[in-house]
């Protein structure tokens, strides 16, 4: 398979992941390196970016750290940001642009998922209130009577929070009591 792009090289790859990785403020997993990084150059695949990522916690470049739920995080080290330095200007400045705009794509999108929040208690059987809340923007609870039906609240308010929000702020806001006047 031909693969167009800048990046061939394992050593390019290590490069662009220790550069991308840079750009973080926090740690982050190995799924989120791939997003990350694949999004930069379509020279290399997951296998390469793989077997590349794994070597750099073995020579001190990138540390692993464990999450709440078990996953490793990883975060790059002092060792990574130098050879960041020394090495960074190897990478084409198309894919470090791209590393750039991906970065900023990734955080913003962990800092929105880490906003918002769902919870399910069950009051009785076929009674559940569902909390879905947005940090220090808004909270909505709801009563549903099946798990199906909060799954379902709980999804759609990650995926459309914002949406939500401005749904409901248009119908506070909406002047009802012009309409009201008119009936």
């Amino acid at each position: 398979m031909v693969r167009y792009g800048f990046i061939h090289s394992k050593e390019d790859i290590k490069f662009l992941v220790l550069f991308a990785m840079d750009l973080l403020p926090f740690p982050v997993s190995f799924s989120t390196v791939v997003d990350l990084t694949t999004w930069c150059d379509g020279g290399f695949g997951y296998f390469e970016l793989s077997e590349a990522f794994y070597e750099l916690p073995q020579t001190g470049h990138i540390a692993a750290h464990q999450d709440g739920d078990g996953e490793p995080l990883y975060a790059i080290t002092d060792k990574g940001r130098e050879a960041t330095r020394i090495f960074e200007k190897q990478l084409p400045f198309p894919v470090r642009e791209a590393a750039q705009r991906s970065a900023l794509r990734v955080v913003r999108q962990i800092r929105r998922d880490a906003a918002i929040r769902t919870a399910v208690t069950e009051r009785a059987p076929n009674d559940l209130t569902v909390r879905m809340e947005m940090e220090q923007v808004f909270a909505l609870e709801m009563e549903v009577v099946s798990r199906g039906q909060a799954t379902m609240l709980e999804r759609t308010f990650k995926a459309h929070a914002e949406t939500i929000y401005q749904t409901l702020l248009h119908a506070m806001i909406d002047d009802h009591e012009t309409e009201e006047g008119a009936t």
